[in-house]
């Protein structure tokens, strides 16, 4: 088997060349990694329809078991509040503005420090260069 292959390496390197062989190369190493992909997802669909198979099997036989009431009692009788995009969108908007604030700030104040040190130096320090 490792001895046909090699054969038919050594026939492809031939009629094709080196620059196309390696062309056929690169191009059957993306259909590899594409194949791998699709049987990845294949095997990853098989595993949760196994799953739901068993889950519904288990439904069917009573095995799992229901809520009980203590569990319900725990939950509150009102409704959780709607939270929209929009709600969120400005709350972000709003933490932005802030940060932007800050940063602001921030730029001041180094602008103020730099000019209040000597030759130019920030925080004060002198430099000595004469």
């Amino acid at each position: 088997m490792e001895i046909q292959l090699l054969i038919v390496l050594i026939i492809a390197f031939i009629v094709l060349g080196p620059e196309r062989m390696m062309d056929l190369a690169v191009k059957l190493g993306e259909a590899m990694r594409k194949v791998r992909e699709m049987w990845d997802e294949v095997r990853m669909q098989a595993y949760m329809e196994e799953m739901n198979r068993k889950i519904m099997e288990q439904e069917q036989k009573g095995e799992l078991e229901d809520r009980t009431e203590d569990e319900t009692e725990d939950e509150p009788d009102e409704p959780l509040p709607d939270v929209t995009v929009e709600d969120y969108n400005d709350e972000l908007e709003e933490d932005m503005e802030e940060i932007e604030e800050d940063i602001e700030k921030n730029e001041r104040r180094e602008q103020s420090t730099s000019d209040d040190a000597p030759h130019g130096t920030p925080e004060g320090a002198e430099n000595k260069t004469n």
